[in-house]
């Protein structure tokens, strides 16, 4: 993530508050983010969701047009935030079912309103 991006708004999150809607001022709320990839690439992502467990913070990221997403952790490093991949597979399992309830719970209150 750019430091513009990060530096945009004023709620205090690091994330970017650009619209698809392409208007600068409007009230639609965007979880796209941009990151820089190894190759020297820049690729968007949706934030789907982010939690704390045990004190850390870790993001479930999609890339765009995808059904599948990636959990990592991040922390901010020297005013930069930071991506990593959870090596323990223990911590990566207890994350992983949290993020599956949050999404299970959304999916059922989907199901919900589309009866209605």
């Amino acid at each position: 993530m750019t430091d513009k991006e990060k530096d945009d708004c004023n709620c205090g999150e690091h994330h970017d508050h650009s619209c698809e809607c392409g208007e600068d001022d409007c009230d639609c709320e965007s979880n796209i983010i941009t990151l820089d990839m190894e190759d020297g690439t820049q690729k968007d992502f949706n934030v789907l969701n982010i939690i704390e467990h045990e004190g850390k913070q870790y993001v479930a990221l999609a890339e765009m047009e995808s059904v599948e997403y990636d959990i990592l952790r991040f922390e901010e490093v020297d005013d930069n935030l930071e991506l990593s991949i959870i090596e323990d597979d223990a911590e990566y399992n207890a994350v992983a079912d949290k993020f599956d309830e949050i999404f299970s719970a959304e999916d059922a209150d989907l199901d919900i309103d589309s009866e209605d």
